[in-house]
C-alpha cells in the first residue's frame, strides 16, 4: 500500500468519526471494512513462505567414510569422531619407530629380551595395532579379550597396554617352563594347558608353524 491510500485511509475515518462519534466499534466502520479487505486482498497475494528444505544428500559411500560432508556444510561442521578396526598390517617402517621405543621399556620392565618380543610382535600382527584375528585376538601382540582382561589390559588397541600385557603373559611362560623359548612360545600360541597335556608343542600344525615362525624371526 502507498503513502496516498494510507493518507486517504486516515482521512475516512476521520470523517467518520465526526459524523458518528459513539461509534466504537473499528470493524464495522468504513475505515476497518476497508483494512479488512486490504489484509484479506494481501493475504491473498502473499501467502506464507514455507519453509524449503535442503535438497543436498550425502551417499550412503559418504556417510560411511566420512567424506565430503565439510564440502556440503562447510569447515564448521563438526564431524563425529569414528574408530575403525583394521585387521591390514600396517608398514612396519611407519609403526616401528614407537613401538620399538615402548618394546625396548617393557623388555627391561619384566627382563626380557627385546628381540623375543619383537619376533611375537612380527609374527603376531606385522606391527598393525588394530589387527584383529578371525578367533578374535587383537592388538599388537594378538591378545585375546579374557587374556587381555586377565592381564589388567583396558584397551587392547593401545600399544603400551597391548605390549605391557603381551611381554607380562610371555614371562609367565617361560617363568613356567624354566626359559625354554620353545615350549614357553607354543603356550603363548596354545596355552599351557595344551602343552602340558602333549609335553611339548602341541600337535597342531599352526601352533608349530607359529614356534618356528618366531623362533626363526627371533634367532635370524
Amino acid at each position: 500500500m502507498n503513502i496516498d491510500a494510507y493518507n486517504h485511509l486516515i482521512q475516512t475515518q476521520a470523517m467518520t468519526n465526526i459524523q458518528n462519534p459513539t461509534s466504537t466499534s473499528p470493524v464495522s466502520s468504513p475505515f476497518g471494512q476497508t483494512i479488512r479487505e486490504i489484509l484479506q486482498s494481501n493475504t491473498a497475494m502473499s501467502p506464507l513462505r514455507q519453509p524449503q528444505l535442503s535438497s543436498t544428500y550425502l551417499t550412503n559411500d559418504q556417510l560411511a567414510t566420512g567424506m565430503s560432508i565439510r564440502s556440503q556444510l562447510g569447515d564448521t561442521a563438526v564431524m563425529p569422531k569414528i574408530t575403525v578396526q583394521n585387521s591390514n598390517p600396517a608398514p612396519v617402517s611407519n609403526a616401528n619407530n614407537d613401538i620399538t621405543t615402548i618394546v625396548e621399556q617393557v623388555a627391561n620392565q619384566f627382563n626380557l629380551d627385546a628381540k623375543l618380543i619383537n619376533a611375537v610382535i612380527q609374527t603376531e600382527s606385522n606391527y598393525n595395532p588394530n589387527a584383529v584375528s578371525h578367533a578374535g585376538a587383537q592388538g599388537l601382540m594378538q591378545l585375546m579379550p579374557g587374556t587381555a582382561q586377565g592381564l589388567g589390559v583396558t584397551n587392547p588397541f593401545n600399544p603400551v597396554d597391548n605390549i605391557t600385557g603381551g611381554a607380562k603373559y610371555l614371562k609367565q611362560m617361560l617363568d613356567r617352563y624354566q626359559g625354554n623359548k620353545t615350549l614357553a612360545l607354543a603356550a603363548y600360541n596354545a596355552g599351557p594347558g595344551n602343552v602340558d597335556k602333549y609335553n611339548g608343542i602341541p600337535p597342531f600344525s599352526e601352533t608349530q608353524n607359529y614356534v618356528k615362525k618366531v623362533l626363526g624371526t627371533y634367532l635370524g
